[in-house]
């Protein structure tokens, strides 16, 4: 009896010295390391900057007489045919290369029979921009139709002309009709006209005169006029010397 009241003594001590509190462990929340990221921002392109470029590469060779006469014929797109006009309130095919070379001051016949005869003929596989085509198309055997090529892309020759049923449009040679009709093609300005400011006239320039580019020489420009010496432009315009001046305003006298 002792032995168990020994043993209950001992089992109440050890329940009263146990403790009531429960001891909470919790684990505490992972602390996020946020790094700051750098931001790379690209450069944006800003117009502060402006292209110095005096001239791009098509106001070069827009600048050309072959190029303005050009430019000067594609503006009467789709004005109307009309026999023996010459404006936009209508002009027949003829009218239009002359409306078109006047704008440069090269004088052409008004008529295209006659304009056939100027120049020098180039065959078709050589035809550049600002040629001439000309065709027969009436059935008579002779030139009565004619058009400005405007751009050659290989054996595609395009040109402008004024035709009798749909006014000023572009055509090709490439098209049946006109291949057929085709009879020729004549330059009246040198192949060097459409890529260089140097072009040489072989129609005469309306007005006579001339305007002096870099590297041009009396003797140069006397020989772009037939009948012409360097002498003759010296006492024409009064210069006591042979040296030239880029813009200098030379009067060409006539034909000797």
């Amino acid at each position: 009896m002792k032995k168990y009241t020994y043993l209950l003594s001992v089992i109440l001590v050890l329940i009263s010295c146990k403790s009531n509190h429960r001891v909470v462990t919790s684990k505490s929340p992972p602390i996020k390391r946020t790094s700051k990221t750098q931001k790379t921002t690209k450069p944006v392109p800003t117009n502060s900057a402006k292209t110095t470029e005096t001239a791009s590469v098509e106001s070069v060779s827009t600048s050309t007489t072959t190029n303005r006469i050009i430019r000067k014929a594609l503006s009467f797109k789709v004005t109307k045919y009309k026999y023996g006009g010459i404006s936009k309130s209508g002009m027949d095919c003829s009218g239009l290369m002359y409306a078109s070379f006047k704008s440069a001051n090269v004088e052409l016949p008004r008529r295209s029979i006659d304009q056939s005869k100027k120049g020098v003929r180039v065959s078709q596989s050589k035809a550049q921009k600002g040629d001439l085509v000309f065709f027969k198309t009436g059935g008579k055997g002779r030139i009565n139709h004619v058009g400005l090529v405007v751009s050659v892309n290989g054996r595609d020759v395009k040109f402008v002309h004024s035709s009798s049923s749909r006014g000023v449009m572009i055509s090709s040679l490439k098209e049946g009709y006109w291949s057929n009709a085709f009879s020729q093609v004549r330059r009246v300005y040198s192949s060097s006209a459409a890529n260089s400011s140097t072009s040489s006239p072989i129609v005469s320039p309306k007005g006579n005169s001339y305007v002096v580019k870099k590297g041009d020489t009396l003797y140069a420009i006397a020989r772009k006029y037939t009948g012409v010496s360097a002498s003759n432009i010296m006492n024409h315009n009064k210069l006591g010397s042979t040296s030239l001046s880029p813009g200098m305003v030379l009067k060409i006298p006539k034909r000797i």
